[in-house]
């Protein structure tokens, strides 16, 4: 069964930022051109080198892990039959474990519909009113105070419909309150950054601090276009906003049509988010019927070595199911959604 990985990097404490990484698992998410047991043969001794040289932690060894893990990238990309290809390394840790998890993440040439985005965009935009240079500063700052353990871990109190840190020091809140005048003065001006800016870190900043605008239909439809963005950081942008629209604003509506096809988003990081959404949308009637219909890729989720994505698979299937079958029975979860779908899509 074809699999999936979820990029997400799990922040150790001190105390265990030194202990040995050890490789638990490779997953190939949707591939017929690539295997895992292909992979494990062409990579599998210099994925070992990769974990090896991250051990040692130091920058040169680290540089060199980097420099290996894109060369397998530009290799699977080459192998026929891939359109597209992206190697992730994940990495978790616990009071006794330090995991690392591989995927390949892969277009075959025959499911290029996947690659189907938004033209990349290719003109340079002015910062509107500094509010992309006041977003980068607002989430360093909030980056570092978070590291420090300085920032409270309850959901912050929001001026708008999305904040990442919230107004928790002076500094912080005058950048809100910055956001909140930008997002209404200039909200053309941001979404034109958002349509035509080559640079993807900035057009994610527009998503972001057009969140902050006084209406709530209006940062949805931001929010849904920034799903067809040709960058999965653009796309995770977008689907960030909505995880906290779904979650505390009842008021608006998000349709699940538009975020259950990202369950098939050829970034890992980009589907694990939409996983995360599905969770508080299947109690709704009209939207779990539209997650039945898509529960057979779940099902390829599920199978993930890497532990976030099958997780939050398992989640939404018991939810979906009201079944309590073993996270590992794949057997009888197969079985459940062959009788409650039309089967498995391939």
């Amino acid at each position: 069964m074809m699999t999936l990985l979820m990029s997400l990097l799990l922040t150790a404490a001190p105390a265990r930022a030194q202990s040995t990484a050890t490789l638990r698992g490779l997953d190939v998410y949707r591939s017929r051109a690539l295997t895992p047991e292909k992979a494990r043969a062409l990579f599998g001794e210099r994925l070992n080198q990769i974990v090896s040289l991250r051990n040692q932690r130091r920058p040169i060894s680290l540089e060199k892990a980097e420099a290996l893990r894109k060369e397998l990238e530009r290799e699977a990309a080459k192998i026929p039959g891939i359109a597209d290809a992206r190697l992730v390394i994940s990495e978790y840790f616990t009071s006794v474990d330090h995991a690392l998890y591989v995927t390949f993440d892969i277009v075959d040439e025959a499911d290029r519909g996947r690659l189907a985005f938004s033209p990349v965009p290719k003109k340079t935009a002015a910062d509107p009113g500094g509010l992309l240079a006041a977003w980068k500063a607002y989430y360093e700052l909030g980056s570092m105070l978070s590291r420090r353990g300085q920032m409270p871990v309850d959901r912050p109190d929001c001026p708008g419909f999305y904040c990442l840190w919230g107004g928790a020091t002076p500094e912080l809140d005058a950048l809100q309150k910055q956001f909140v005048a930008g997002a209404a003065a200039k909200e053309r001006e941001l979404r034109m950054v958002l349509a035509h800016e080559a640079d993807a870190d900035k057009r994610a900043a527009a998503v972001f601090v057009l969140s902050y605008g006084a209406r709530g239909e209006k940062v949805v439809e931001a929010s849904l276009a920034a799903l067809k963005d040709p960058s999965s950081t653009v796309r995770g942008a977008g689907l960030q906003i909505l995880a906290d629209i779904i979650n505390h604003r009842k008021d608006l509506r998000v349709d699940g049509d538009a975020i259950i096809p990202l369950l098939d988003d050829p970034s890992a990081s980009v589907r694990g988010k939409t996983l995360g959404l599905l969770v508080p949308m299947v109690d709704e009637p009209a939207q779990r019927k539209k997650i039945l219909a898509a529960a057979p890729r779940l099902i390829d989720i599920l199978k993930l070595a890497e532990p976030g994505s099958h997780d939050l698979a398992f989640t939404v299937l018991g939810q979906l199911s009201q079944k309590s079958f073993d996270r590992r029975d794949y057997a009888s979860w197969e079985k459940w959604v062959v009788e409650n779908t039309e089967g498995f899509r391939r």
